[in-house]
Formats: structure tokens, sequence, C-alpha cells
């Protein structure tokens, strides 16, 4: 007699990714870590933001964050505003709580409850990389038609 065994669930991959090159001012906390790059890699309407460590000696997981198409949205507006005013914005709804912090050397993202935040500091010289990066991965789960 022959036993069927369930198939196991395949990990799936993304649907496409979008990498961008960051700068040695770019780090994780509280992971301790350098990141060389962030990927943005879509799932249907979702976008996981995932970091490409320097070092990775405690395995700590690439996942940086999970957005909803409506919620990267509004990431990419505040990160823009912050950039262009200088100033302290917040994108917050029910899937995401991130404070984008202006500070001397660049950008402070405070992602997650504030009591126990994962702290992401960007420098000025790859901002606009991870804005762009952000826009393209939006842009191609729902490109808008032109007039």
């Amino acid at each position: 007699m022959v036993e069927l065994q369930p198939v196991p669930k395949l990990k799936t991959r993304p649907e496409y990714v979008i990498k961008v090159d960051l700068d040695d001012r770019t780090f994780l906390f509280p992971a301790g870590k350098a990141i060389a790059q962030i990927a943005f890699a879509t799932e249907g309407r979702l976008i996981h933001v995932e970091a490409v460590y320097l070092f990775n000696e405690t395995h700590t997981p690439p996942r940086l964050l999970t957005l909803g198409f409506e919620d990267a949205k509004d990431l990419a507006r505040r990160l823009v505003d912050a950039v262009y005013q200088a100033r302290t914005q917040l994108a917050m709804s029910d899937g995401m709580r991130i404070a984008i912090n202006v500070i001397a050397n660049g950008y402070h993202l405070q992602i997650g409850d504030m009591t126990e935040p994962t702290d992401l500091y960007l420098s000025t010289g790859c901002i606009w990389r991870v804005c762009q990066g952000l826009l393209r991965i939006i842009d191609h789960i729902a490109p808008v038609e032109a007039n």
C-alpha cells in the first residue's frame, strides 16, 4: 500500500525585485549591522523590504518590514517630504508605524512600536536612491496610465 504524503509548501519567490545600493553609513539597530543594499520585493500587492548585510554571524533575518500597497505609497510620500522639507515625518496606519527623523548626517527611520523600534540609519548620500527604489516598486505593482 502506498501512503500519500502532503507536498511540502515551496517558498515562493518574489515576483519583482529592485535592489538599492547603499553606502558605508547605513546601519540597523538593535541588530548592530552595517547594510550594503536594501531590496524591495513584491509578492502580489505586498512589498517586502529586505537588507543585505556586510556581516551577519548572528544570522539576523534580512526582512526589515512588509508593507501593503497603500502603506508603501504613503511611506514613499513621507520619505520625499522628509528630504525636501528637512523635517520629521510620520507614516502611520493600521499596517505600519514609521517615524522618519532628519538628523545631522542623514535620516533615522524608527520602524515599529516606538518602545522597541527597529532603527535604520540612512546617509544623505543614499536617501534619494531609497526613495526612487520604493517608488519604482510601487509603480511596478500598479502603474498609472498616461493621459
